[in-house]
């Protein structure tokens, strides 16, 4: 389909714009000596793109009333994704990418025939995040058991079972949300979502009125990673020279701020559309 397509398009032009723009201080980025391994997590998703594409035909089928959120299966697109994302890279794989993008991506589908589209995306994913489905929920818990170390240790800590699945009928985004006292980049992501989105805007002007993508990458990164690390706000310009004193300056305290990939990832992905109305 054009739609999905173009989309998964976006999704991966987002990703190596995230991964590989310039410097990103105490984050991976092209020149970085720290971390090496860009690669890992550009295939946690390219291992996958089929359900990407899977997921925004779900979203879409969802905005065109043939299916809803609580039949097209949301949790079972997640456990595909990271089930692929495993066996191509095992406890390598980036799973909070796919966490957060496939969600993401269903709304984003959902939420393409209305505008503004910012506000339609917030409605959607909210509504993506509220599906208490069972069997969806079962299948996103058993795909993080099987395919999600980290994620496995936050679910173990919870006592999920099946009985309390039927009982207590948990959705999508409380296990994400209990997932994210483990994981930065979903506790990041689903506490500032907004700023997320406000940050994907901005880049959106930008990219639309011709700024450099790798410079916009990483004037979006600073603006997300700020919350996290205030001395990011010292830098009063982008020279490479400033950049890369931060970088050996964070790096030698031991500040890791790659989680910030995720919502940049998301942020960059979105920024398009938001650019678009």
């Amino acid at each position: 389909m054009e739609l999905a397509a173009e989309y998964v398009a976006r999704l991966m032009e987002a990703l190596l714009l995230a991964v590989y723009s310039y410097v990103k201080p105490a984050a991976p980025h092209r020149f970085s000596t720290r971390f090496r391994d860009l690669e890992s997590t550009v295939f946690t998703v390219t291992s996958s793109l089929d359900v990407y594409n899977q997921a925004f035909s779900a979203g879409l089928s969802v905005s065109s009333g043939r299916e809803t959120l609580h039949s097209v299966g949301v949790g079972r697109i997640l456990y595909s994704s990271l089930a692929k994302s495993y066996r191509r890279l095992g406890a390598r794989a980036h799973q909070a990418l796919n966490l957060v993008l496939i969600p993401s991506t269903v709304a984003t589908a959902c939420s393409l025939r209305w505008r503004p589209f910012a506000s339609s995306y917030r409605k959607t994913l909210s509504a993506v995040l509220s599906v208490d489905n069972p069997k969806d929920v079962a299948a996103l818990i058993e795909g993080v058991r099987q395919f999600y170390g980290t994620g496995s240790l936050a679910l173990a800590e919870l006592g999920l079972t099946s009985s309390r699945l039927a009982t207590e009928r948990p959705t999508l985004g409380d296990v994400l949300s209990a997932l994210g006292t483990r994981v930065r980049d979903l506790r990041y992501t689903l506490e500032r979502l907004d700023y997320v989105i406000e940050v994907g805007s901005e880049a959106g002007r930008e990219l639309a009125s011709g700024a450099e993508p790798n410079e916009v990458a990483v004037r979006a990164f600073l603006k997300l990673a700020q919350p996290e690390c205030g001395r990011l706000s010292r830098l009063t310009e982008l020279s490479q020279k400033a950049l890369f004193e931060l970088d050996r300056e964070l790096s030698k305290e031991g500040i890791d701020l790659s989680h910030v990939l995720t919502p940049l990832s998301l942020a960059l992905a979105l920024s398009r559309y938001l650019s678009e109305g």
